[in-house]
């Protein structure tokens, strides 16, 4: 079989970035969903017993939609005691906290090397990925470090600026009544709008801070400033704010769908081992997907801001021979 050729290297609108996700990800995605199985399935054992109380009240829930569209009788107190008694185990709980900080981040470097490997028009495997993943992991760690730290000291500024604002509210609102109270609320959307602009912008800064350290090998200290510089610097805020915006719809999106499957394979058919199976899946074809989105715009801002493509074309002609 021959080997897949990658598309030139070129400066990509978001729609093209996610046709070229599309694609790559049915291309390559019986590799990549094995890739990131090795730790799928793992985690969706511990979240089907961390998620035990969950489940009892989406049943519950079920049960209580299902009598009012039959007619039947309802418990008023049914959601009360399904909260009450469905509490989860806290053991499994930390479990699954440990894996997601610990073990995630192999996963998500093998699924990026295996999404760059692609892109290039290379077969990725899952030994290469996960020999890659494992090498990186260290860094990884470290990289996530500074975000947490970063996201405390970004959280106590916030927390600072909003009791400023409050009490800037409270006096324009005491000094001019009607119009403070519209000023006060003019403020409060724009502050929300803002910070949520800032959450976006920073949560693809981590996403680049991670294929920094994993495709160009940096330590953890230069991936998380080259992830800061590339999102937060020149073009990058633009592109970045609207690859987060549209990050956001698709996992609104795919929430949508998980709640849904959720409550009809829990609630309806309560069956919660066919639901933590769905669920599963679903994290299966989001995490390939999002990677192969994420990766084409990691290339996308090298070529915008470092002229990746044209450095890859000077040296494909450095290595061709001379022609007599």
């Amino acid at each position: 079989m021959n080997e897949p050729v990658s598309p030139p290297l070129r400066p990509l609108g978001v729609g093209e970035l996610l046709d070229r996700a599309v694609t790559l990800c049915v291309r390559f995605f019986l590799p990549f969903s094995l890739i990131y199985l090795a730790y799928g399935i793992p985690l969706g054992v511990v979240n089907y017993f961390a998620s035990r109380g969950v489940t009892t009240l989406i049943q519950a829930f079920a049960d209580q939609l299902k009598a009012q569209s039959t007619g039947g009788r309802t418990d008023p107190h049914a959601l009360a005691t399904a909260m009450a008694n469905g509490g989860s185990d806290p053991l499994w709980s930390l479990a699954l906290i440990a894996m997601t900080f610990f073990i995630s981040p192999l996963a998500g470097a093998a699924l990026i090397d295996a999404t760059s490997a692609a892109s290039f028009g290379r077969l990725p495997t899952f030994a290469s990925a996960y020999r890659t993943a494992l090498s990186r992991w260290p860094n990884l760690m470290g990289v996530n470090l500074l975000y947490v730290l970063a996201g405390l000291a970004i959280y106590v500024a916030i927390v600072v600026v909003a009791v400023l604002i409050v009490f800037a509210i409270v006096g324009i609102t005491t000094a001019v009544h009607v119009v403070g109270i519209v000023v006060g609320v003019l403020i409060g959307i724009v502050f929300v709008l803002f910070a949520i602009a800032f959450f976006l912008v920073a949560s693809i800064a981590w996403q680049i801070s991670y294929f920094a350290c994993v495709v160009e090998r940096l330590n953890f200290v230069a991936s998380f400033s080259s992830g800061l510089a590339r999102v937060f610097g020149g073009i990058g805020l633009k592109r970045s704010l609207l690859v987060g915006l549209v990050l956001m719809a698709v996992g609104i999106g795919i929430w949508l769908v998980t709640l849904a499957g959720q409550g009809v394979l829990i609630g309806l058919l309560r069956s919660s081992i066919a639901g933590t199976v769905f669920t599963t899946l679903v994290s299966v074809g989001t995490a390939a997907f999002l990677t192969a989105f994420m990766t084409t715009f990691y290339f996308d801002l090298r070529v915008r801001e470092d002229g990746l493509d044209l450095q890859l074309a000077a040296h494909a002609a450095l290595d061709r021979p001379l022609e007599s």
